[in-house]
């Protein structure tokens, strides 16, 4: 989130981003709990069939690999660059706080100021 809020590195907030939702991530399975990444995917299947005339949902992979576009191609370096690695980023962290707020209830973690700015922007 510092390399976030500092702006000059979007690349690594991104890529650091990603790595922190993924391991907050397994720590929500671990307890139960559907992950950030999880729910949004599955609530963007669920509308995509109303945004289709055909009103047939999407497929949770397609969707998946959608949203983690920008993670993976940056972790790979592979394929062309088209996509706002700020964007992205901000995406990343929210997702990766939204874990954090559910590990929560399991673990004594502290609301950091930087969190909190995050979520009050």
């Amino acid at each position: 989130m510092r390399l976030y809020y500092e702006g000059e590195s979007d690349y690594s907030a991104l890529h650091l981003a990603g790595a922190a939702e993924e391991i907050l991530g397994a720590y929500v399975k671990k307890h139960g709990g559907e992950t950030a990444f999880e729910n949004l995917r599955s609530a963007t299947v669920r509308i995509s069939a109303y945004l289709d005339e055909s009103s047939i949902e999407s497929n949770p992979k397609e969707i998946a690999d959608i949203m983690n576009h920008a993670k993976n191609n940056t972790k790979h370096g592979s394929g062309e660059v088209s996509f706002s690695a700020r964007a992205e980023a901000k995406d990343l962290i929210d997702r990766a706080i939204q874990n954090y707020y559910y590990l929560m209830q399991f673990y004594e973690l502290e609301e950091t100021q930087l969190i909190m700015q995050f979520r009050h922007e």
